[in-house]
C-alpha cells in the first residue's frame, strides 16, 4: 500500500503559490476562525456553567475546576443543561445561555459604536440592512477587527469567489453565523462599488442549516452542521423572524456522542463527501475532535485503496491542509507534522493568523 509523505510547508512560500488554484477544494472552518469576536470555548463553558449553576467561577477558578476534574468542555456544558433540567427550566433554556454567552461581548462592542440593532439583524439576515447600515457595520469590522482570522478569511473568500478560484463549500462547525454575514456585508458593498450604486448582488454564499435545506443553485453553501445560533432580531422589521437550527447544535456531551454512535449524521455524510471528493483546506479547528480524524482516516482509507488499484507508486503527498500557527519549538512541529500523516493531512505553517489572507492568495494564486 502506498504511504503519505512527509510534505510541510509555508503558507506564503512562493513555491506553493497557486497550490489550491487547479483543483476542486472545499473549506472546513472550526472555532478559532472567530477568535478575538465570540468567546473560545472554554470561556463560553465557564459563562454558561456559572449561569446554570450560580456560580461565580473566574478564569482561574474555572481553569482548576477543569483540571480537577478531568472532564471534557462539552461535559462540563452537559452538567449545565443537566441542571437546568432538574430545576424545570424549559429546554429552550439552555439554547438561549449559548446564544447570550456567545454574542455577549460583540454586541456589546456593536452597541457602543450604536450598531447593535443592525448586528442583530445581519447576523440573521445581512440583507434586511440599509446602505447606510451595510456602510457602517462594515467599516465597524474592519476598523474594530481588521486584523482578525474572520475579517481576513472573508476579504479573500470574497475575492476567490469573484475570481471563480472560490471553494466547492465550507463546512462551517461553528455555531455563530459571523462568517456568512460578513462575506455577504463585503460582497454587497464590493458590489456597489464596481457598478456605481447601491443594489444588491446575487447571493454567492447561502447559509444551509439543515439537510432539507438542499443544496444553492450558482451560489456557495456554507453547510452548519453542527447547527447554528443566531442573536434574536432588532424587532426593526415587523416580519422579520431568526432563523437558524438551534435544534440541532452540537455542544454537549449527549451532542457528541449521538454524532459517533451514528453512522448516517448529515455532518458525517457532509465531512465525508467533501472529504473523498474534493481537497480540504482546514482552518480554526486544533483536530482534536475525534468526529473530525475518525472522518478524516475513513477518507484516508479510502483514498488510499483507489490509489492502489490504479497507481504503482510508493508514497503520494495527502490531499487534505491544515492551516496552523508555527510552534517555536521544532521538535513540536515535526511531531504535529508526522502525526496527521495518517489522516491524510499535510500541514500549512504560519506565523501570524493575520497572515491568513496571504496564505489565501497565495494557495489561490489571486
Amino acid at each position: 500500500m502506498p504511504l503519505v509523505k512527509h510534505k510541510p510547508f509555508d503558507g506564503l512560500d512562493a513555491r506553493s503559490r497557486g497550490n489550491l488554484s487547479t483543483s476542486a477544494w472545499s473549506l472546513c472552518v472550526g472555532a478559532g476562525v472567530s477568535f478575538g469576536l465570540v468567546p473560545t470555548w472554554q470561556e463560553l463553558t465557564r459563562r454558561v456553567v456559572n449561569e446554570a449553576f450560580s456560580t461565580a467561577y473566574d478564569d482561574a477558578g474555572f481553569e482548576d475546576l477543569v483540571k480537577a476534574t478531568r472532564w471534557s468542555l462539552d461535559a462540563l456544558l452537559q452538567g449545565a443543561a443537566n441542571k437546568l433540567a432538574l430545576v424545570g427550566k424549559p429546554k429552550e433554556t439552555f439554547g438561549e445561555l449559548l446564544e447570550s454567552a456567545l454574542y455577549s461581548d460583540l454586541l456589546t462592542q456593536a452597541d457602543a459604536a450604536g450598531l447593535k440593532k443592525c448586528l442583530s439583524d445581519a447576523l440573521n439576515n445581512p440583507r434586511w440592512l440599509r446602505k447606510e447600515e451595510i456602510l457602517e457595520l462594515t467599516d465597524f469590522f474592519e476598523n474594530s477587527h481588521g486584523g482578525s482570522t474572520l475579517v481576513n478569511l472573508s476579504r479573500s473568500l470574497a475575492e476567490a469567489k469573484e475570481t471563480r478560484k472560490g471553494p466547492q463549500a465550507i463546512i462551517n462547525f461553528n455555531a455563530d453565523t459571523l462568517l456568512f454575514a460578513l462575506l455577504d456585508l463585503f460582497l454587497i458593498r464590493a458590489h456597489a462599488a464596481k457598478i456605481g450604486k447601491w443594489e444588491h448582488p446575487s447571493f454567492a454564499f447561502v447559509r444551509t442549516l439543515r439537510g432539507i435545506d438542499g443544496l444553492p443553485a450558482g451560489a456557495t453553501p456554507i453547510f452548519h452542521c453542527h447547527g447554528a445560533i443566531s442573536p434574536s432580531p432588532s424587532g426593526r422589521l415587523k416580519k422579520a423572524k431568526r432563523r437558524d437550527s438551534r435544534e440541532h447544535l452540537v455542544f454537549t456531551e449527549a451532542d457528541y456522542l449521538s454524532i459517533a454512535g451514528n453512522v448516517a449524521t448529515w455532518a458525517q455524510s457532509l465531512f465525508l463527501f467533501h472529504a473523498q471528493s474534493s481537497r480540504l483546506l482546514i482552518v480554526g479547528h486544533s483536530l482534536s475532535d475525534p468526529n473530525i480524524r475518525k472522518w478524516l482516516a475513513w477518507s484516508l482509507s479510502s483514498s488510499v485503496e483507489e490509489m492502489a488499484a490504479v497507481s504503482t507508486a510508493s508514497e503520494f503527498t495527502a490531499r487534505h491542509i491544515w492551516v496552523a500557527k508555527r510552534p517555536k519549538e521544532a521538535d513540536q512541529r515535526q511531531i504535529q507534522e508526522i502525526s496527521l500523516l495518517h489522516l491524510g493531512v499535510r500541514v500549512c505553517w504560519l506565523d501570524d493568523w493575520e497572515q491568513i489572507g496571504g496564505v489565501f492568495d497565495n494557495l489561490l494564486a489571486l
